[in-house]
Order: C-alpha cells, then structure tokens, then sequence
C-alpha cells in the first residue's frame, strides 16, 4: 500500500481524510460496515461524508467505518477527528496496530454540532482507524464526517501562540479623529455628503424615529468590542460547519462596522467612525477572507462558495467609501489591492467556476459585491469600468433566471428577502453612477414579486410563512422597505413599517445581512401604517403555492395554503401537499421551518413526516419520506371571500411508493374546510395523516379538538383506526411541536376525508 497521501491545513497539521471534498473522498478505500441500522446510506455530499439510517435499536451497533492508513509521519503525535453528529450517537474511534485494534480514547457523544477531536496517536505502525457508531436513541439518524488528520501538538501551540497582535490605534492608516476634515464621500456608492442633512432629518420621522434608535442602540453595544481580539489568518464567522474549535466564538466583521460607520457618519460622531474604520483595518490584515483552512487546504480545491469575500468586500467597499476623509493614502492603496486580492478575484473565480449559481441566490449575491467594488476602484483604477458592466450584466443574467414568470423563487420567502437584500443595494449603486431609473436595471418578472410576497407573508404584517428553509416568521433584512421606494403602488408599502429593525438578540443568520442600515438610506422618507397583504385567494403555478384568506360572518379571518414547488426546487422540504392554518393572526397548523445549517437536525426538519402531510408507514414503524421535485408538482384551484376549491397531484413525490396519490382541500364557508385523500399504495401498508401545532390537543375517538384564544379546532377522521399525539422534534424557535397522528393500519386504495370546524369563541 502507498504512503497515505496528506493535505496540509497548517504547518503543524494535516489531512489524511478530506470528506469535505467529494472529488478526493470518493476515492478513498473506505469500508463501511452495517450493524443493526436499518437503512443505512453513505453520500459524498458537497461539504462532508452523509452518513445515515431511518432506525437502529438503542445501545446497538449502527454502523462502522474504516480506512487503512500508512506510513503516516512520524512528527505527527495526535490524531484530527472532525464530524458533525446529533445526540443520539456515540463515536467510538480506534486504530489498527499490527493486526490488533485498539481505542483511542473515550468514546465521544455527538452534540448536533461540530465536533473536533483531539487524541493522541499512541503506537505505530498505524495499518487503519475507524468510528464505531451506536445508537443511543431510535428513530432516523444523519451524521457528517468533515475530515480526519493528523497533528504535531507542541507546534501547534507555538503557532497559535504565535499570532500577531495589533493594538487598535493603526497608525500610519487611521487619521487622528481631530484632524478630520468634514465628511467627503469617494464615489458616493449609495449616497453623498450632499444626502446627510436630508438622512439626518429622516431620524426624526414617524417610524423611522424608532428606527433610528435601534440602530443608535446597537452601535453604542459595538463599542464595547475590541475587532482586533478576533484578527487571525481567516475571518471570524458564526457558522460553525467550516472552522476549526479553537477559530470559534468569534462575531463576524460584516455588519457590524457598517452600523458603527453608517450612525457615525449620520450623527457626526468620531468615536463611532473611528471604531469602523478599526474593523476596515482588521478586514485588510486579515491573511484570507474565507473563513478557515479547510478552504485552503494543500492538495485541495474545496471550497464553500465565496459568501464571505462578497460579505467583506461589500463591508470593505462601503467603509471605504463613506470615510475616504479619514484614511491616510496608504490605507487607501492597501485596502484597494486587498479588496481585490481577497474579495473580488475569488469571487470572480467562483462566477466563472460555477454556472449554477446563476439559477439560485448565489449569483445575485456575488454581484453585489462585485459592483460596489468595481464601482469604488473605478475612481483610481481606470481599467475597471468593463468589470463593473459586466457585473451589471451578470446580475441581470442570474435574477432573470432566479425570479418565475409568476413573481416568485423556489426557495420561499426568506431566502428571496435574504437575497434581494443583497441584490437591491447593489443595484441602486450602479443606478445612481450611471444616472439611470433602478426599476430599468430590473428583469420583467419583478413587476409579479408583490403577488409572490403577499401570498407567502403571514396574516400578521411583518411576517412570512416558515414554509422551506425559513429560519425565522420575521420578514429580514431590508428588502421591504427598499422595494416599498422602488414601487411606492405596489403591495411592500403596505407592510414596510412593520418591517424595520426590531430589539431581538443576534442570531446566526445576522451575519449574512446589515439589517436597517440599507432600509434607512434608500426606504421611502413616509411610512404607511402596516397592514396584512394575504390575498383573498391566489395562485402561484410557477412558484407553486396556492393561498386562500377567508372571513367569517363577525369577520374574523381563516387562511389556508397549500405546498407545492417548481421541478428542481432549491431549499425545499419534502412537504409536498402540506397544509397550513393560520386563524386571524395566530398559525395554527404550523411549517416547523428550518435551524441554523450547522446544527444537523435542519436535515431532519426536511422530512415529510414532520409536515402537515399524509406518509405510508413501513412494517418497522419508519415513516417513508417523499422523494425529489422532478417534475413540478403545484396545486390549482380556485376560491374567493367564502368558498375554497385545491387540488394537488402528489403521485410524483410518491413514486415508486403509490401509484397515485391527489390531496383535495374544499371549503363551502370559512368556518369549515375538508381534506381528501385519495389514491393508491403499490404494495398495502399504513397510512398516518400528520398535523404539527404548537399545543396539544384533545382526543376523543376519531375526533380531537384544539383550544386556542379564540378559537376551537376540531377535526374528525372517521376512516383512522386511532388518533395518538406526542411531542416531537422542534420549530425554527427550538422550541418542541405537537405531532398530531390519524392512523389507518392497512389500505391498498385510500380515499380518506378529514373535515376540519374552525370555531370562533
């Protein structure tokens, strides 16, 4: 066997396991061996090795995995084990030495997050190692296996006692805040000094008044942190999947300084001002702008897209331009040459590398920075105008691919908002330096996006359905407000106050947005008080959803929608067909929305079970799970003030498993509403109809009732065999879910009706 070939991470520690990267995992010589998980896979996914199974007995053997090793080097003294795994599995690492294996270490609970092991090599030679895992729990289990390697402890010590220190002064780069002169902006990316007294008199305004106080509030708390603590080789980041344990528990440097910098250049305080700059300077000493060595590997072209060069780029750009006055002409050059050797050339590699990114978010996203930078280097470097149009043009290209015909994306409303977030900001730049109308820089189905955003928000302004991949019921980021300028007729005026920055601690998903700042310099100066913008009924057969608002007679409201998607959806859950309730503004019958991508339950959140779905239960108990969005699966129907006819054909997200399978919703009055069921099992089994709320309910025989303010739910199934309940799992809150089960034990053909009663007390 060949000497086990090594991937350098640092001078002291390398890689003999990239499972990180798919095109060298797939190659090694790994064996992995069943236990008494049931239905056990193995996937080289695009970040890691997806390890999982639907059931294994607790205290038994799942699975284990091996790989032979040889000729490791004998500097190295430690053994690297990095995974991700929940808490229902323990893993039990040993390593093979002449034929005998042996433990290396106490076994290790997973904790739902990244795991980094550290443990000591022991004898040689080394013929293999492997991770036993057993179950500690039953039910579905994914793990990932990031990568395993090897370590010289002592030098890695050195190393990190090593790192540089800087005392936050930055003399030589930072003017004295007294010698300032008045503000002069360099380019005016997204306003000029000329702006300032009108963006000073807009503190002051209705709503924007508590705005402005928030943003006031959160830059003071930034004063008490000092960025160069956090100043490394890579950028400090929150998501945990891509770096190493001893890189963690550091804030990111994104949306912080341009708070700092955008209320200290407002309200003309230095001290704020000056604090910004410190984090510009942390950005441009700053050795990468990925966010570990996982990125950097020797051996390797792995990568995790450029999200944090486009985010230090458009921070860098930005601070760049609002406190050109305050730099020496040395800090200018350095940051020019950093914002591209860092920012924009990585995030031109990952354009040019990746064509799918012009179908989804990323795209987009990664124009953003790319015009802000082209625009800013355009006044010092004469050659960069040609990058910046065809950035312009690049953006075009991907929102003219990522919008549908009807408004929408397939990634649900909180990536949409995520993502025009970015894009908007972006776009406004580039109209303002060549002195054209925003909404002429905008692809035609823009003008469809208020029917998209109305049928997707929740009864309560300011909320979205947690339909997909939403990690919050907020509306995030300043989307709203800025489309509420753009098109002052259209629906987003209607809800944009109630759409501005709330007092809530940071959160994980903060780090890909500046939330506020955007919103204050380009949302319009007059706010309408909010509204609720959910249609009456609506349709959207590109996006795939249908929505329906019904009132009754004392006028209280009942909404029901209906999940679909487009083929190939991004970000979607195996939902399909899923109903959700809301009664006035309370959900009811909930989407549990999605967690944090580094905490490994958001895989199991995706599950069809833990929807409000109908599933066929296998003998063992395991609920079987929809299959891929091939081909577009969406709902049709119609509906108004008081009745509600839907219809969605299910049988493609079934296949293999029924032969066909239509899910009906009918509604005669907004007090009550049906669901049919019908269809055709290729092999007889079981049938549970589940429901997720967020309170138990009561249960009567084949009835149960559900007491909210309010409201009474009461459903009948009189085709189950038995009606149970259990807490289960969480929500996008973390917070557990009642998991309501309607049960028929056997059934070829099914034609199930279950009829719902929405009560007003």
């Amino acid at each position: 066997m060949p000497p086990t070939q090594l991937f350098e991470l640092t001078p002291a520690e390398s890689i003999f396991a990239p499972f990180n990267d798919p095109a060298i995992a797939a190659q090694l010589p790994l064996r992995l061996e069943p236990g008494a998980a049931r239905g056990l896979q193995q996937a080289f996914g695009w970040d890691g090795l997806k390890l999982s199974w639907e059931a294994a007995p607790a205290g038994q053997v799942a699975a284990s995995l091996e790989l032979p090793v040889c000729d490791l080097p004998e500097r190295f003294d430690h053994w690297l084990f990095c995974h991700v795994a929940p808490a229902g599995v323990r893993l039990a690492f040993a390593a093979r030495v002449r034929g005998q294996w042996a433990p290396l270490g106490a076994p290790a609970v997973g904790t739902g997050g990244r795991q980094e092991l550290t443990l000591p090599l022991g004898a040689r030679p080394v013929e293999a190692v492997r991770v036993v895992f057993t179950a500690l729990a039953g039910g579905h289990v994914m793990l990932s296996l990031q990568w395993w390697g090897v370590a010289r402890a002592a030098l890695v010590a050195e190393l990190v006692a090593a790192r540089p220190r800087y005392d936050g002064g930055w003399d030589g780069l930072i003017l004295p805040p007294e010698s300032w002169p008045e503000p002069k902006l360099a380019c005016g990316l997204l306003f000029s000094a000329d702006d300032l007294p009108a963006l000073r008199a807009k503190r002051t305004a209705p709503y924007w008044e508590a705005h402005w106080q928030l943003l006031e509030e959160r830059a003071r708390q930034l004063l008490s942190r000092r960025p160069e603590d956090d100043l490394d080789s890579f950028l400090p980041q929150t998501d945990q999947r891509y770096i190493r344990t001893r890189e963690g528990g550091r804030a990111t440097y994104f949306s912080e300084p341009l708070v700092l910098g955008f209320v200290g250049l407002v309200n003309g305080d230095r001290a704020l001002g000056f604090h910004a700059l410190r984090y510009l300077m942390c950005l441009v000493h700053t050795t990468w702008w990925a966010q570990s060595a996982e990125s950097r590997a020797r051996g390797s072209n792995w990568d995790q897209r450029c999200f944090n060069e486009e985010m230090a780029t458009t921070a860098a750009a930005l601070l760049l331009d609002w406190y050109d006055f305050a730099l020496t002409p040395r800090a200018r050059a350095l940051a020019q040459q950093m914002l591209w050797d860092k920012g924009v050339a990585v995030i031109e590699r990952d354009m040019m590398k990746w064509d799918y990114v012009f179908t989804m978010n990323q795209g987009p996203w990664f124009c953003r920075a790319r015009l802000l930078a082209g625009l800013y280097l355009e006044t010092v470097w004469p050659r960069m105008r040609p990058h910046t149009e065809l950035a312009a043009a690049d953006m075009h290209a991907g929102m003219a691919n990522y919008l549908l015909a009807d408004g929408g994306t397939d990634e649900g409303l909180g990536y949409c908002f995520l993502t025009l977030h970015a894009v908007l900001p972006g776009l406004l730049a580039y109209a303002r330096a060549r002195g054209v109308d925003v909404r002429t820089l905008l692809p035609a189905q823009f003008a469809q996006t208020g029917g998209f955003v109305a049928a997707l928000s929740a009864m309560e302004p300011g909320r979205v359905l947690t339909e997909g991949d939403n990690t919050t019921d907020l509306v995030v980021g300043d989307t709203i407000p800025l489309l509420a300028a753009i098109y002052p007729e259209a629906v987003y005026a209607r809800v944009a106050a109630a759409c501005l920055m709330r007092r809530r601690p940071p959160g994980y998903y903060d780090q890909y947005f500046c939330e506020g700042v955007f919103a204050f310099i380009a949302g319009p100066d007059r706010l309408a008080p909010p509204e609720t913008i959910v249609p009456t009924f609506a349709v959207l057969p590109h996006t795939g959803h249908l929505t329906s608002r019904r009132h009754t007679p004392a006028g209280r409201s009942v909404r029901l929608h209906l999940v679909g998607a487009k083929a190939g959806a991004s970000h979607t859950h195996c939902d399909k067909g899923a109903l959700l309730l809301e009664l006035d503004r309370e959900p009811v019958l909930i989407d549990r929305g999605q967690v944090r991508y580094d905490d490994l339950r958001c895989y199991t959140l995706k599950r069809t079970e833990l929807h409000n779905t109908l599933t066929p239960v296998q003998a063992d108990g395991v609920y079987l799970n929809q299959a891929s969005v091939e081909v577009a699966t969406a709902p049709t129907g119609e509906g108004d003030e008081r009745r509600l006819r839907a219809r969605i054909d299910l049988a493609h997200v079934w296949r293999g498993v029924m032969a066909s399978y239509v899910r009906e919703l009918t509604a005669d009055t907004a007090e009550e509403f049906r669901v049919r069921d019908g269809g055709e099992l290729r092999a007889p089994g079981a049938l549970a109809f589940h429901l997720h709320t967020r309170g138990p309910w009561v249960i009567r025989g084949r009835e149960a009732s559900l007491r909210l303010d309010g409201w009474e739910l009461v459903l009948r199934a009189p085709w189950a065999d038995e009606i149970t309940q259990q807490e289960d799992q969480i929500d996008f809150r973390l917070q557990p879910v009642w998991h309501l089960e309607c049960r028929l034990r056997s059934a070829t053909t099914f034609a199930l009706e279950t009829s719902f009663s929405c009560r007003p007390l």
